[in-house]
């Protein structure tokens, strides 16, 4: 993981028309960064039945490294991890809106602003210049759902970019990319590395054992988790620690190999071994059933998973803080690129609840 980094980006942009986003926003903003860099790059855009699976320029093209999962050189293949994960608008923002059949929508008026996060890992920073005039087709393309705007037409609400920075929440650095009224993109330079996140890993580790035995962590997952184990999904009462870990290690695995060419060195059945120590001392989860609509596949595909959050007890949580900070920018779970698997870490003590 020693060439392994996170590039947190956040996109601030100004609704043009009435923009409506479906319960689950990251899906929507995944799709249309999809198209956008499809028509903006792909040099066969217009061919409705075109597939980076069949195309001779994808070893070279932004599109298919950005969304595809197509590798034929990687040991992993088409199974290879797409390198960035959205950050979507959190239910609360915006203007809460109720749908006739009970699903909760965001709705952003003309002239207010719609802030999501992106994550680019590793060398998939060097894409970035691509995102940024990608998501300017959102000026053409729109985003979300098709609703009435005040021309009287049915479309997708344009957006248009306000505003793009760089967030280290480890240093707590920020770095302006794109400020308003200018065109000049600035490259940032503050990603989370595999240093800083040992250094936060050893200072939480001391206040839990200083804490000992009453050290606790708390995870808290902030959009839904979508767990396998055994080829079944981890509902509440059925939660333990082992399989977030095991699918947080496989995630970063896969991640740091297919791009920063290196491999996770950990001891993958000590951890796990040891994650069937881990008690969960509280358990505040619920099962939330989202879905998500593919333009692609002409379908709807299930996007639901855990959320709440769950208090977790061990005698040394030495080994496993480093990779429970690094889930909390890789995410995790089924679907971490349309938002999914977004987590927390709290370090406290049982007394101090």
């Amino acid at each position: 993981m020693d060439h392994f980094t996170a590039h947190r980006l956040w996109f601030a942009m100004r609704a043009q028309d009435n923009v409506e986003l479906n319960e689950h926003q990251g899906s929507a903003i995944r799709g249309s960064l999809f198209h956008a860099l499809r028509n903006r790059f792909c040099a066969f855009a217009r061919e409705p039945d075109a597939e980076c699976t069949s195309c001779v320029l994808a070893k070279n093209c932004p599109v298919a490294t950005l969304v595809s999962t197509l590798d034929p050189e990687h040991r992993r293949g088409q199974d290879r991890p797409r390198p960035f994960t959205v950050q979507a608008p959190s239910p609360g923002s915006g203007h809460p809106w109720e749908l006739d059949d009970g699903r909760v929508v965001l709705r952003y008026d003309p002239g207010e602003t719609l802030t999501f996060g992106l994550t680019l890992y590793a060398d998939a920073m060097q894409l970035f210049p691509y995102v940024v005039l990608a998501l300017q087709e959102f000026e053409v393309g729109g985003l979300g759902r098709k609703c009435a705007q005040p021309d009287g037409r049915w479309r997708r609400g344009r957006l248009a970019v306000q505003r793009v920075w760089a967030q280290n929440p480890l240093s707590g650095e920020e770095q302006p990319v794109l400020r308003e009224g200018s065109r000049q993109v600035h490259v940032p330079d503050i990603p989370v590395s595999h240093a800083q996140v040992l250094q936060a890993a050893g200072q939480h580790s001391a206040a839990l054992a200083a804490a000992s035995p009453d050290g606790v962590c708390t995870v808290h997952f902030l959009s839904p988790t979508r767990l396998i184990e055994a080829k079944h999904l981890v509902k509440p009462e059925r939660f333990r620690f082992r399989p977030l870990l095991q699918r947080l290690l496989e995630r970063l695995e896969a991640l740091s190999e297919a791009f920063s060419n290196t491999p996770l060195d950990v001891d993958f059945p000590m951890l796990l071994e040891a994650a069937e120590r881990v008690r969960v001392v509280e358990n505040r989860l619920v099962w939330e059933e989202f879905r998500s609509y593919s333009t692609r596949r002409h379908g709807e595909s299930p996007m639901s998973g855990l959320l709440g959050e769950v208090t977790l007890q061990t005698e040394d949580w030495a080994p496993f803080l480093p990779w429970l900070i690094w889930g909390q920018f890789a995410q995790v779970g089924k679907d971490a690129v349309k938002g999914n698997g977004v987590v927390q870490l709290q370090v406290s003590t049982l007394n101090a609840r």
